[in-house]
Formats: structure tokens, C-alpha cells, sequence
């Protein structure tokens, strides 16, 4: 992809030619990612494509090879590592618990490492298990708590210090359906705080439900940067259209015309409905409705099938 040019004190997440060479073509290769205030932004990519090392390079863990990287327009420099760690929140997929202490102690131990004041140490820990559904735990061993509810703890940890951006590697990994959704609402609730994150997920349903901003990576490299709609639009060559008719007799008229119209490849219908593969030009479909009603047929929906992301990760990666 190529170089951006956008401000990086106007973004919260900004990345210029980000590169890691780790040799024989492994690491990051030159990364470029502009992220706004107040988005979700879901990296997706397989093991080893270089999420992780993007992760840790934004978190001040790692240095990068050649290229930049400013969080809230603050350069990621070892000069700079405190305040970023300030900025940052950071959720790793596999973080320390202890077993022996509970909840409470578990939290203001984290409370006296980010400088907390003692004073202020009950408000910080209720208000951070509250807003993550936990308060019920407070007094729960750390031992006692199922995978769902440490990732719970985990994330309430990571906001102790009131971080503006929250960088989550795979929170959802391991997750029953139902604590994946309680998960997706509390990041949900965190964006309408005002807070940036980055998400880091292979449960690419997950990220296409949530995300205001995806990103594609592979092999080091970000194949796709947009919304999940835009990178569609960029990946999709064929458009699936269906059409729900008023009748079953109507949906097979319809596929007698569209049958005779160009571009218009595998018309199949089942009932009342009319599913077909459009080769044309996305500013040609109302061209499609029009036909069908200049043959009386009555059309009930006309829509244009929406690809899910799995699709477009196949796709763009191409699997």
C-alpha cells in the first residue's frame, strides 16, 4: 500500500512505513495505519502475519527497524516510552494472574504499579469492574474464575489508569459465545467513551459486527486498510443481488428476464425468491429493478447481498 499523508497529531493511532525485519523475509514491511479518536479498528491476519510485532512496537516494547509510529501525535521513541504507556492500555491474548490473591488484591496490586493513589484505589477498581460487568467479583478468588471472567478482569485491569487507547490482542479468544457478546458489548461501551482500539481477532464475525476500521495483514504486509464496507467494495468483483417477489410465479418471471440482461451470471430461483450474480457495474443495478418493473413483475425487496468478512479476508489474501 502506499504512503498516507495524513496529520499524525490529528489521529490517535498513526503509522509511517513501519517496518521489523526479523531476516529471511520475516517481521513487518512498512506498515502505514490512520486511525481516528474514538474508532474500533480490527486488525485481522493469520499466526506469524505480524500483529503482534505491530502490537508491541505501538506499546514501546519493540523498536522498529526503519519507519514511525505516534500515538495521539506523541512519537513512539524510548525517550518517550512513559508517556505512551500512559496513553496506552495494552491487553496481551496471555496475561499474569495469581491465583492466591482475589479480585480486590489482584486490581490494587495493578493500582500501586500505575502510581495510583491509595485514596483513590476503591473508586478507580469499582468504577473500572462496573463498567466491565464485574463488580460481583470483587471479592472472588482469582483462582475461582472461569476463562470468561479472567478476560474480564484482565480487560478491568488495563483500564486502571484511564488509558486513551486500548490495544486488545485476541480478547475473544477462548470465549463461549455468550462471553464473546458480554466481551463485544464492553468494547462497544469503551468506543462511546471516546476511547480508541485497536482489536486484534482471528473471529473475523466478531470484528465485522463492531469494527468502524478494519485492516488486512499478511505476511508483514497490510493488504486492505477501510471500513469493512469499503474493503468489500475494493475486493468484491462480482455482486450478488436478491430480489423477494410477491409470488413464486413472479420470481420465476424474474429470472427469465434477468436471464436475457448482460452481466447477469447464475440466476437461481427458490419460492418467491431471485438470487443472481451481477458482473456490472454497482451504478447499473437500479438498470435490473427497472427492467423487471417495466415487465409488471412486482418486486417486494431488492437488495444487493452484503459479502461477510471471512469472504473478503479469502479474498484479499487470496485463499
Amino acid at each position: 500500500m502506499e504512503n498516507h499523508t495524513d496529520d499524525p497529531s490529528s489521529l490517535m493511532i498513526y503509522t509511517e512505513n513501519l517496518t521489523r525485519d526479523f531476516g529471511g523475509g520475516r517481521g513487518l514491511h512498512g506498515l502505514n495505519l490512520a486511525i481516528p479518536q474514538g474508532k474500533i479498528f480490527g486488525y485481522i491476519g493469520p499466526n506469524g502475519a505480524g500483529k503482534t510485532t505491530t502490537i508491541k512496537i505501538l506499546c514501546s516494547l519493540y523498536r522498529p527497524t526503519e519507519g514511525r509510529a505516534f500515538i495521539n501525535g506523541l512519537e513512539v521513541l524510548p525517550q518517550n516510552a512513559a508517556k505512551i504507556k500512559q496513553i496506552v492500555g495494552y491487553m496481551p491474548d496471555n496475561f499474569g494472574v495469581y491465583d492466591q490473591m482475589s479480585v480486590w488484591e489482584y486490581l490494587d496490586f495493578f493500582c500501586a504499579a500505575y502510581h495510583i493513589p491509595t485514596k483513590k484505589r476503591e473508586s478507580r477498581i469499582r468504577s473500572v469492574l462496573q463498567l466491565t460487568n464485574s463488580l460481583h467479583m470483587i471479592d472472588y478468588q482469582v483462582a475461582s474464575l472461569s476463562k470468561g471472567m479472567t478476560q474480564r478482569i484482565g480487560l478491568a485491569k488495563t483500564l486502571l489508569h484511564d488509558p486513551q487507547v486500548l490495544i486488545l490482542d485476541e480478547p475473544a479468544s477462548g470465549l463461549d459465545p455468550l462471553a464473546r457478546i458480554e466481551m463485544r458489548q464492553t468494547i462497544a461501551r469503551l468506543r462511546d467513551m471516546g476511547k480508541t482500539i485497536m482489536l486484534s481477532s482471528h473471529i473475523l464475525p466478531e470484528l465485522a459486527g463492531i469494527c468502524d476500521l478494519i485492516g488486512i495483514l499478511e505476511k508483514g504486509r497490510l493488504l486492505a486498510f477501510g471500513s469493512v464496507d469499503e474493503v468489500t467494495r475494493q475486493v468484491q468483483e462480482n455482486l450478488k443481488i436478491s430480489v423477494v417477489c410477491e409470488s413464486d410465479e413472479a420470481a420465476g418471471d424474474a429470472k427469465a428476464v434477468v436471464s436475457t440482461l448482460p452481466g447477469v451470471q447464475m440466476p437461481e430461483n427458490h419460492a418467491n425468491e431471485l438470487h443472481f450474480v451481477f458482473a456490472g457495474a454497482r451504478s447499473d443495478i437500479p438498470d435490473l429493478l427497472r427492467a423487471l418493473l417495466e415487465q409488471g413483475i412486482r418486486v417486494v425487496e431488492f437488495k444487493e447481498d452484503q459479502t461477510d468478512l471471512e469472504q473478503v479476508f479469502l479474498s484479499v489474501t487470496h485463499h
